[in-house]
């Protein structure tokens, strides 16, 4: 089917992704926002790989270093923190995505997240860091 996500999904999930970015840059952010931005950015990459939106795959390699030098600071015991850099390019991910949630199929945002499921439980480490050109 070609129906897209229904409009209040995706202005909840929207919503939900920019306070994610926006405790975190605040300083207040914790493994919760964390996890969401990770889940956007992985979305956002596999979703980019079915031939969606584009983006160039640096801005998602820069957004994931910026959310694991986050985690390895809060591991360390300081707070968790983004650099300047890593704030612009997950600002680029979260539009990326806005749009992708808007314009996407159901379809496939749901092949996507059965994506992200199963790397989820993958011993991968990272499918952007695998990656090794960028996509058509």
């Amino acid at each position: 089917m070609l129906l897209p996500l229904p409009v209040t999904k995706v202005r909840s999930m929207a919503l939900e992704n920019h306070l994610a970015l926006a405790t975190l840059r605040s300083g207040h952010g914790g493994s919760q926002q964390m996890l969401c931005l990770l889940k956007v950015v992985y979305l956002a990459y596999f979703l980019r790989e079915k031939g969606r939106q584009g983006g160039e795959i640096e801005l998602f390699r820069a957004a994931e270093l910026a959310l694991q030098q986050s985690i390895s600071c809060a591991e360390c015991g300081k707070t968790w923190s983004l650099s300047e850099a890593g704030q612009i390019a997950l600002e680029s991910i979260l539009a990326l995505h806005d749009q992708q949630l808007g314009t996407a199929p159901a379809h496939v945002y749901e092949a996507a997240w059965e994506r992200l499921q199963r790397f989820v439980q993958s011993d991968v480490r990272s499918p952007i860091q695998a990656a090794t050109t960028d996509l058509p």
